[in-house]
């Protein structure tokens, strides 16, 4: 029997095609069904390297009409270091490498989807970073 994906690939300017800005940057904390039970962070299944939640924000204007900011999960050994914030931003441009999307339906029957990415870097020549780079240049 063939084995159903669950992570499909995505790349990042199609899914953010006006790019996205770092938040903050946290430790994804394991589910405990005892609440009692200490706090643990998690681990990736396919790794075993530590699993980070990376808050972000969608620079599509139309995205903030349903919720702007949305959550990455990166595993890696240490906590990502968001790229630097660009003059007159408030938050730094981000662009996630290895993007992955998973589809799932929760027992209400809403379906959703989560992100996870191999890991972030600032932005090389998305339209958020034109854009950007254009609004610094006129601004000098």
């Amino acid at each position: 029997m063939p084995i159903i994906p669950t992570r499909f690939a995505a790349e990042f300017g199609e899914v953010f095609p006006f790019g996205a800005f770092v938040l903050g940057v946290e430790p994804s904390i394991e589910f405990q069904s005892d609440p009692a039970a200490p706090k643990r962070q998690e681990r990736d299944r396919e790794t075993n390297e530590l699993v980070w939640v990376v808050r972000a924000l969608d620079a599509n204007e139309e995205a903030a009409r349903f919720g702007a900011e949305f959550k990455v999960k990166v595993a890696a050994p240490q906590q990502p270091v968001p790229p630097p914030k660009i003059q007159g931003f408030p938050y730094a441009p981000v662009e996630f490498e290895g993007l992955t999307i998973t589809p799932y339906a929760n027992n209400r029957g809403r379906i959703a989807h989560s992100f996870r990415a191999k890991g972030l870097k600032a932005p090389g020549g998305s339209k958020a970073s034109r854009s950007a780079n254009s609004e610094q240049k006129s601004a000098a």
